[in-house]
């Protein structure tokens, strides 16, 4: 009976520790974790060149080609992969992030203002939303 009774508490704090696990420790698809960190790190780039270029044709046309190259490999980030890093993230960053590149590009291209503006507004939410959750989420996709 005394052996019954200790399986039977071994087995619950099994359980418990299992259920209490670190969330940092996910498996990370690193082909993912390349594709959504490499994107944000393109469009700041050409955001960057596009700031400087002081209407330089060359240089605004090298900062909309690496913008274009951040969208195509933010197109490829798997929602799930995002939103087992933070439940938020994958849905903030199709709205604000995806979107706000796609609205401000159109807007390039049809030399509409409004619509740039847009396209940066959305991409300002992304910007609050990301300096909440970067620290966690790097943490996530970098552990120690």
């Amino acid at each position: 009976m005394i052996r019954l009774r200790a399986f039977a508490i071994a087995g619950i704090l099994a359980l418990l520790l299992v259920g209490c696990s670190d969330e940092s420790e996910i498996e990370i698809d690193e082909a993912q974790k390349f594709l959504f960190l490499e994107s944000l790190k393109q469009v700041e780039t050409g955001g960057s060149m596009l700031q400087m270029a002081s209407g330089d044709q060359v240089i605004i046309g090298k900062g909309v080609a690496v913008i274009d190259e951040g969208l195509r490999l933010a197109f490829q980030v798997r929602r799930e992969f995002l939103d087992q890093l933070d439940l938020r993230l994958g849905k903030s960053y199709e709205r604000f992030f995806i979107q706000g590149i796609e609205t401000y590009r159109l807007g390039l291209e049809a030399a509409d203002l409004q619509q740039q503006q847009d396209g940066l507004q959305r991409l300002q939410q992304w910007a609050s939303f990301w300096q909440e959750v970067e620290p966690a989420v790097m943490a996530k996709l970098h552990p120690q």
